[in-house]
């Protein structure tokens, strides 16, 4: 479980609903949106939290055959971050592409991340003020058995571009854990796999509820 990994910061973040619901997009299994068109932090309250967990997880996605000819496509640090809502208490998954090598020619067009099968998800991505980034996507698909939420960027993410955050808003306020991949795409087909925080369904355990108590006093970050 990750309560531990978190840094004391109260900060506005992006919601979604199924059909549209105000500036937001409620995505139920099997659903598909290309309404995504990013959400000013302070046209939904709901949106405003303390962020719990931060982590910075880089990654390199290399060409299809491996070997001495394998060469390195895509270079860069997927971004992290889970917010409890100050008005629902429930949890906000966010994501950032950033810190790309850009010597390299890779483009990515799509993330899938899993773990979202058990809860109501909504989805945006941020496109006010304090979001850095360059672009949002401009799609969202759920699997059909609501687990997989795959985020596609029109004409590509490049190296020279970092990611707005985009994000999942979850109906619970249960602890996570690194239970989920996030599969990161280029055009070209090449992917890498990275293993994720998701909320996990149930009660917390009464230790884990202390660790929750104290989730505004510690920080943990992985960097390059």
């Amino acid at each position: 479980m990750n309560f531990l990994n978190t840094i004391p910061v109260a900060i506005t973040l992006a919601a979604g609903t199924a059909a549209l619901a105000g500036p937001v997009v409620n995505l139920a299994p099997s659903q598909y949106t290309d309404a995504l068109d990013g959400i000013d932090n302070r046209e939904l309250v709901e949106l405003r939290g303390q962020t719990l967990s931060d982590k910075y997880i880089n990654f390199s996605i290399m060409s299809g055959s491996e070997g001495d000819a394998q060469e390195v496509l895509y270079q860069g640090t997927l971004m992290t971050r889970i917010v409890r809502s100050h008005m629902s208490g429930n949890l906000h998954f966010n994501y950032r592409i950033m810190d790309a090598n850009p010597e390299l020619a890779g483009r990515i067009s799509h993330v899938e991340i899993g773990g979202f099968g058990d809860f109501q998800t909504r989805v945006e991505f941020r496109d006010d003020p304090i979001s850095t980034g360059d672009e949002g996507p401009f799609s969202a698909d759920r699997s059909l058995d609501g687990d997989i939420i795959d985020f596609a960027f029109d004409g590509g993410l490049n190296t020279a571009d970092e990611s707005h955050y985009f994000f999942a808003m979850l109906d619970t306020d249960t602890y996570f854990e690194d239970s989920a991949l996030a599969t990161i795409y280029l055009e070209s087909g090449e992917a890498v796999s990275l293993i994720v925080d998701s909320a996990t369904p149930g009660v917390p355990t009464p230790g884990s509820l202390a660790l929750l108590g104290t989730a505004g006093l510690i920080g943990s970050r992985r960097r390059r």
